[in-house]
Order: structure tokens, then C-alpha cells, then sequence
């Protein structure tokens, strides 16, 4: 992961600004590429020349080389249908395009697979999350370094978030979030204080 992407510079198209429950589309890899692949077209793609796109940029991101045989099943029997029910694309069975209402803006999303190791699904799953997301942007907002105490008042204050007082927020924090991240290697704490690492997800502008 590189610490010096950014996931765009329009606030309108901010990730803080997704559905939380639209997150689960966006912890796997190849969902991600699609996004990307259809946020550069103003019109319908085929599913041969998305097939062939989704392959194409795979292989230059240095993931291994899947057969188009196994990215046309995947997509049609998994990501391109998952898409669909949430919205984010329009997919008739034979072509795909951004959906007109798309609570996902798919360049932005996209940066996702610039900033995170492409294939591992792992670091997508724990860290594109409505809470985890927005404590990483505070962390570095804040110069990488943080009290548990303030990313906690930071927690009550989320949309996505169901917690509405600090110490709740701080428990959660301690016996979920905070390790999940520091598991994958996004964050390092002790002490009462959090700061990123180098691994870090960058702040979402």
C-alpha cells in the first residue's frame, strides 16, 4: 500500500460519503477493477471487452494472470450481479455501465486498488469499513499520531456508527477496530495512543 495516493480531490465523491451498507461491495479485488474499468466509459461495455480490461489491468498491477475463461464466469455469476443488486452498475447480462443513481463513484472507489495491495482481499475486507475508513482519515488528519480517547469521541460522530457515547466507542475500539487494523498492518497503539504506519490507508480527500 502507498502512503502517497489519495482517493480524489472532490469531496462530493468522498468515501465517507458511500452507504455503509454499499461497503460490502467493495471489499473484493476484482469488484474494485470493474468499478475502475466502467468509470472511464460514458456507455454501455460489453462483457467481452470488460472481460478483456478487467484481465488487461490485473496483469499490469502485477497480480497473477487469470484466463478470461475465469474472470467471464466470476463476473457473471458473482461481481457483476453483486454490483447490480446494490445499484452501484446497471448489468443486463450482456453489458455493464454505471449505474445512473450509483451510490458509488467508481474513478474514486477505484483508487482503492492504488492504495491497498491489490490482491490481498484480506486488507479490503478489514479495512473498507464505514467506521475503520474514517478513523484512518482522522489519524492522519491529525499528523498519523492519536489518542484512543479522540478517535472514540471521533467514533459517536459517524453516520455509519450505532455508538453514541465515548466510552462505548472506546471499548470498541479496543476489542474490535483497533485490532483489526493493527492486524493487517495499518496501524500501530499501546499506551492510549494510535498512529498509522508506512502500510497505512491514505486520507481520503
Amino acid at each position: 500500500m502507498s502512503s502517497d495516493a489519495h482517493f480524489g480531490d472532490d469531496s462530493r465523491d468522498s468515501l465517507a460519503e458511500i452507504p455503509s451498507e454499499c461497503y460490502d461491495v467493495l471489499r473484493h479485488p476484482r469488484r474494485l477493477r470493474v468499478l475502475e474499468v466502467l468509470g472511464g466509459y460514458d456507455r454501455a461495455v460489453p462483457l467481452a471487452e470488460l472481460v478483456t480490461e478487467v484481465r488487461r489491468r490485473s496483469a499490469s498491477a502485477g497480480q497473477d494472470r487469470p484466463t478470461e475463461r475465469e474472470i467471464r464466469t466470476s463476473l457473471v455469476h458473482a461481481h457483476l450481479p453483486k454490483l447490480a443488486g446494490y445499484g452501484v452498475i446497471d448489468w443486463d447480462g450482456e453489458t455493464a455501465s454505471v449505474g445512473s443513481n450509483a451510490p458509488i463513484p467508481p474513478m474514486n472507489v477505484a483508487s482503492l486498488l492504488e492504495a491497498c495491495s491489490s490482491a490481498d482481499e484480506r486488507v479490503l475486507e478489514t479495512v473498507v469499513h464505514p467506521v475503520r475508513l474514517p478513523l484512518l482519515r482522522t489519524l492522519q488528519e491529525r499528523g498519523r499520531t492519536c489518542s484512543i480517547a479522540v478517535l472514540a469521541s471521533q467514533l459517536t460522530t459517524l453516520r455509519a456508527s450505532p455508538i453514541s457515547d465515548a466510552e462505548s466507542a472506546a471499548i470498541a475500539l479496543h476489542h474490535s477496530h483497533l485490532p483489526a487494523l493493527a492486524d493487517v498492518g495499518a496501524i500501530e497503539y499501546e499506551d492510549g495512543w494510535v498512529r498509522t504506519t508506512t502500510e497505512s490507508i491514505p486520507t481520503m480527500h
